[in-house]
């Protein structure tokens, strides 16, 4: 492992950086890649870094999910995964973009007005036209716009239909979003609830090895069962980070060891104390 820190470079499994103005957010986001500053060599972090790869007082733990992570470091596997993958490619596969019907409403009205107005136009140009007839009065300027607007309602009445034909299949593809949308629930459900039921087989493979780990590291607290812990949730970190397969260091900003050297043969994992 390699810190570069104000342009000094310190190496090793075990490093103090408690005199350095660095924080551990910065020195955790870096360790994941997310920041330039300060730079940190080391291996990626796996999946029980999430969890005990900065540990602070004050901290929050999931300890069910920290148990199920640390087990993932450890290359053990859940009957649900199989299942678990496959809604997921599922669920990635199902669009639910919202349909809008705005577009086609609103040329299906402004058609259908149009179309009224020209009917109310051809039924006054007819009546103009049987008046001039009757009269003996050329009625030659009144039937070519008759004819005209004969036309033009017979375009009006085929783009009415093309436009109610649009607004049907757009509520058609409306219905069928929704029929997604709630499949995509029902499969979100039950992903969830096997991701829950993975998590507490995982948490029971590690369960006697998180026991013993309560013991070894330095803290109070007991596990009563699979997945739950009473006592602070810095024990409970130190006691999974000390099980966990961890390749990237922790970040230790708790005061629970003499030196950063005793902290990473206790938890068997590179260290950077700050």
């Amino acid at each position: 492992m390699r810190i570069e820190v104000e342009g000094e470079a310190l190496f090793g499994r075990a490093v103090d950086l408690s005199e350095r103005p660095v924080s551990p957010e910065a020195i955790a986001e870096a360790i994941r890649g997310h920041a330039e500053s300060p730079v940190v060599d080391c291996p990626e972090p796996g999946p029980a870094h999430e969890y005990v790869g900065v540990i602070e007082p004050g901290m929050s733990l999931r300890t069910r999910s920290a148990s199920a992570a640390v087990a993932r470091s450890l290359e053990t596997s859940a009957p649900q995964d199989d299942e678990i993958a496959a809604l997921a490619s599922e669920l990635d596969s199902i669009d639910v973009t919202d349909v809008s019907l705005r577009a086609e409403r609103r040329r299906a009205a402004d058609v259908g007005g149009s179309e009224t107005e020209l009917r109310e136009r051809i039924a006054a140009l007819r009546g103009r036209v049987r008046t001039l007839r009757e009269a003996g009065d050329d009625s030659t300027d009144a039937e070519s716009k008759l004819r005209e607007t004969t036309r033009r309602l017979s375009e009006a009445e085929t783009g009415r239909i093309a436009a109610e034909q649009a607004l049907e299949r757009a509520r058609a593809n409306r219905r069928s979003t929704r029929d997604r949308r709630e499949k995509r629930l029902r499969l979100r459900d039950r992903k969830e609830n096997l991701e829950r039921d993975a998590r507490r087989y995982l948490s029971r493979e590690v369960h006697e090895s998180f026991v013993a780990a309560v013991d070894a590291v330095p803290g109070r607290g007991r596990v009563p069962e699979p997945g739950a812990f009473e006592g602070d949730a810095v024990t409970a970190a130190l006691a999974l980070a000390r099980i966990a397969a961890l390749d990237a260091p922790v970040v230790l900003a708790c005061d629970r060891f003499e030196t950063p050297e005793s902290a990473a043969e206790c938890l068997d994992a590179a260290v950077l104390q700050v």
